[in-house]
């Protein structure tokens, strides 16, 4: 602000809002504070900022802010949810707190909730969800001002002469101007009438001049605005379309294109791009040529080559190098444990390392163990090692790691060996596969022999024979690009399962089994990754097909639970790529289909994953167990609660955040340490576990059923009492057929009909029927409240979910559909921020819906990865806003939705984009990496 030489104030300001309707407060607010405009002040300059209305009007959207910001003497913040959760806003304080004062921070407070609390002189943050927590939670050392704009929202509008409207406009404006509020309002009033008077002499001539040529101007602005809007949502398409081209190949430079996408403009396209990130491999320069990979029951990866590199588990980076003095490393396999590596080299030799210690392997001992090159390793499950050589082999007994000692030898041209060290395959003669079974001292015999076909003399034979990790599958790919398998649970006695027929021109070159056995994976001479599954030998499936490499694949090896698959490659470096070296693709797995899930808990459920309110825990599973998944250290499991239904139970944490409560009757526990729950219940006889059960937000009363049960009303106010409140009539519960509304006055629940039934429910009253929602042809079959307001979604059994305006229970308005699952929508959850929802179809898909219009769902995403939690799935999003979780009856997965959070790792996973690739890319604009 600053004082002319007539005595007037002039003031700049920021005004920063989220949602469409702040829009209106805005402009009304603007308005308003305008009209105060002599003789003592007037505003230079008021901007507007909308996160998403002004996205699109921009390339260099950030720095734009900043000008704005920087031109700024004051920031007016629209406080709401929405505003507290938006990435844009959340910047905007951060940049206004470290180069401004807070003193110049002033809030309307336009929705939601906000609370001072003087005992701490800071928001009461357990309550207050208008204003975001990281950045403002020790900015005050006051309480400082604001005004309260919610009655105006649901005024309809209010006129510039709404006294209520001058008092909110006064209070801003008198810190700007110094001047009290009372003078303020007195001083306008008077300039008003002098103002009425002049303008009535000359507004008929100025009207029409007036209306002309601001209608004129809008309309062009508008029309700018709306071209500009458009071209960046287009180029914000052509580059999420562009990344997905790129995404096996060159997957760095398509996590930059989705940034610079999102950037753009965060469509619904970019927006599902981003979520569905998580399935790009990751892409790590190997050392020297590497011709053999190994991953630890932790996750370390050991690649050899010209040396022995081993990569951390979460985030690729190299540990401490192996030292190999002598040879030239050609083999790698680790213990049972994880805690010894075993590296063989071309002179035959066998060392053993110790890895338990992480970043500092230390050499155990050498061996001498063939005669010739190491081709591969096998450590047997009872800490034997078997040592494969062209000629000839050895087993090692590996217990006393300093000293292994030779038990026999193996002959030569043995070709693959059983983790469970029963049984090896030999290959001593083209066309002959013999299998011997091998005793507790490596004493061999013959067990069979099969007729194969040529695996050709390219490649070395061992790269594609291998056996499941149960030893009872083995799998032999040949040059006519055929695998075969042959079930060997009697080795005396193989039986032939169907072939696989692989894609390749000069036949497979690599196979590897799943640590389940469940997947194979085997690569051809083009470059591809092809995984099937084999759960079934008898029926094996085709899964994902992993194009990236350039070149043939060298080496492939699953990691810890399937969740992960290394393949390498000599790939030839392609253009602004670093020089030559062999690359290893990390490709994210559930089963044989790629995933973007982020966490996988091995939980057999179906029931509805439950969040604690702080979003670190997470119930569910058969039986229920607590595990912890707040990102730290990966998932763990803290306890297992006792479960009382044979098929599992519904569970849920109360408000409070440490209560677990499940039944029926009603049962609780309290979780303070999640390690140690300790039962408040115990003199409860329970009969049931629940099928489905929903907390009220704002009452000591939840809902809960079990199938063939009506739904009961539970008061928990004394948690170690539970009391039964009501049973519900024709009601029908099943996992995701439970809500209150936000305010925790209204239940739905499904009735036997396939409606759904609306309840008031109220502390001290029985609960009454208000309302019910009939799906015209079809029978609602899952259910999920808004977190604002009254909306309700709703999914039936013939695919479609529908949005409700629940305003009037008993007069429910449909406000919009889609119908894109082929199978009853199974499970939905609303995002707490209230733009996103999602639902889990019995088709196996897992869809992403943005619902910030609620009369057209427009789909995100469809989840890859979703369909291998297979049947009954339910979801959740955690209560931060930031996870989305699906429990099915093959475990639980947990998907990363804050885009923010998803940005950033795009960032930190790939180098950034160059100015060739960004000319190519961006044609007509500067250089500006999205990353930078």
């Amino acid at each position: 602000m600053s004082r002319r030489q007539d005595g007037a104030f002039e003031y700049d300001a920021f005004v920063s809002y989220s949602h469409a309707w702040d829009k209106d407060l805005a402009k009304a607010f603007q308005n308003r504070l305008q009209t105060f405009d002599r003789p003592w002040y007037r505003p230079r300059s008021l901007k507007l900022f909308r996160d998403e209305t002004n996205l699109a009007a921009s390339p260099h959207l950030w720095a734009e802010i900043e000008r704005g910001l920087a031109r700024s003497r004051w920031l007016v913040l629209m406080a709401s949810p929405a505003a507290a959760a938006s990435p844009w806003v959340r910047a905007e304080i951060h940049w206004w707190l470290t180069h401004r004062s807070v003193d110049t921070l002033l809030i309307a407070w336009t929705e939601g909730t906000l609370v001072w609390d003087p005992g701490r002189r800071t928001f009461d943050w357990s309550r207050t969800d208008a204003l975001p927590h990281e950045e403002l939670a020790h900015a005050f050392t006051d309480e400082p001002r604001w005004v309260d704009l919610r009655w105006l929202r649901h005024q309809g509008g209010a006129t510039a002469a709404d006294p209520r409207l001058i008092e909110c406009a006064a209070e801003f404006v008198a810190p700007l101007t110094g001047r009290s509020k009372d003078e303020l309002i007195g001083d306008h009033l008077r300039q008003h009438r002098r103002t009425v008077r002049t303008v009535r002499a000359t507004i008929a001539v100025l009207t029409t001049l007036l209306l002309t040529a601001v209608a004129g101007g809008i309309t062009a602005y508008d029309q700018r605005n709306e071209a500009l809007a458009q071209t960046l949502v287009a180029q914000s398409r052509q580059l999420v379309a562009e990344a997905r081209s790129i995404q096996d190949t060159q997957p760095d430079l398509a996590r930059q294109l989705l940034v610079q996408a999102y950037r753009l403009a965060p469509t619904a396209e970019a927006t599902g791009a981003l979520v569905e990130s998580g399935a790009l491999p990751r892409v790590i320069r190997a050392p020297g040529s590497t011709r053999a990979a190994a991953y630890s029951s932790q996750g370390v990866l050991a690649l050899a080559g010209g040396e022995v590199g081993l990569l951390e588990p979460t985030t690729g980076g190299p540990l401490t190098p192996l030292d190999v003095p002598q040879g030239y490393p050609t083999a790698v396999a680790f213990s049972a444990d994880g805690h010894l590596l075993a590296v063989g080299t071309r002179e035959g030799e066998v060392r053993l390392f110790d890895v338990a210690s992480g970043r500092r392997p230390s050499s155990v001992s050498v061996t001498s163990a063939t005669a010739g090159p190491v081709n591969t390793l096998v450590f047997t499950t009872d800490g034997k090692l078997f040592v494969l050589a062209d000629k000839g082999g050895t087993v090692l007994d590996a217990k006393d790691p300093s000293h292994p000692a030779p038990i026999g030898p193996l002959p030569g041209a043995t070709v693959a060996a059983s983790p469970t060290g029963n049984l090896i395959a030999t290959q001593q003669e083209e066309g002959v596969l013999s299998l011997w079974a091998v005793s507790a001292t490596a004493q061999l015999r013959l067990s069979a022999t099969v007729t194969t076909p040529p695996v050709g003399g390219m490649f070395p034979s061992f790269q594609y024979v291998a056996f499941s990790a149960n030893g009872q599958v083995l799998a032999l790919g040949s040059r006519d690009n055929r695998v075969r398998l042959w079930d060997v649970a009697d080795p005396a006695h193989p039986v032939v399962r169907p072939d696989l027929q692989v894609k390749s021109t000069l036949g497979v070159v690599a196979v590897a089994f799943s640590p389940d056995g469940t997947t194979l994976a085997t690569a051809g001479d083009q470059g591809v990754v092809e995984l099937w599954n084999v759960s079934d030998p008898t029926r094996p499936r085709s899964g994902a097909r992993l194009g990236g490499h350039a070149v043939s694949v060298d080496a492939l090896a699953f990691g810890p639970g399937g969740r992960t698959l290394a393949s390498v490659s000599s790939d030839v470096p392609r253009s602004g790529s670093p020089p030559a070296n062999d690359t290893v693709r990390l490709w994210p797995l559930s089963g044989d289909e790629r995933s973007s899930a982020v966490v996988n808990l091995p939980l057999a459920g179906g029931y509805p994953p439950a969040f604690s309110p702080d979003s670190s825990l997470l119930a569910s599973g058969i039986p229920t167990q607590v595990w912890r998944v707040d990102g730290r250290n990966g998932p763990r499991l803290e306890s297992t609660l006792e479960t009382y239904r044979i098929g599992g139970q519904a569970v849920a944490f109360g408000p409070d955040g440490h209560t677990v409560t499940s039944g029926i009757p009603a049962v609780t526990w309290d979780t303070t340490d999640p390690a140690r729950p300790n039962l408040l219940t115990s003199g409860v006889s329970r009969s049931d576990g629940a099928q489905a059960i929903a907390f009220s937000p704002s009452l000591p009363i939840v809902a809960m059923g079990s199938l063939g049960k009506p739904v009961q009303l539970w008061d928990i106010a004394d948690r170690a009492r539970p009391t039964l409140l009501a049973t519900l009539d024709d009601t029908s519960p099943v996992h995701q057929a439970l809500g209150f509304s936000s305010d925790g006055e209204l239940l739905a629940t499904l009735s036997g009909h396939g409606s759904v039934r609306l309840w008031s429910v109220r502390e001290h009253a029985q609960p009454t029927t208000e309302g019910k929602i009939e799906i015209s042809g079809a029978a609602a079959n899952s259910l999920a409240f808004g977190p604002h307001g009254r909306t309700l979604l709703v999914g039936d059994d013939h695919g479609s979910v529908t949005s409700w305006n629940l305003d009037r229970p008993g007069r429910p308005r449909r406000l919009g559909t889609s119908d894109r699952h082929t199978g009853a929508v199974e499970g939905l959850a609303y995002h707490p921020g209230g733009a996103l929802a999602a639902s889990a179809g019995e088709d196996g898909l897992i869809r992403l819906w943005a619902v910030g219009d609620l009369a057209r769902l427009v789909e995100v995403t469809s989840l890859s990865d979703g369909n291998s939690l297979a049947s009954a799935v339910s979801l959740a999003f955690s209560p931060d806003g930031r996870r989305l979780a699906g429990s099915g009856t093959r475990g639980v997965q947990l998907w990363t939705v804050d885009q923010t959070a998803i940005l950033r790792r795009l960032c930190a996973e790939s180098i950034p984009i160059t100015r060739g690739q960004w000319a190519q890319y961006q044609p007509g604009r500067d250089y500006d990496p999205p990353c930078a």
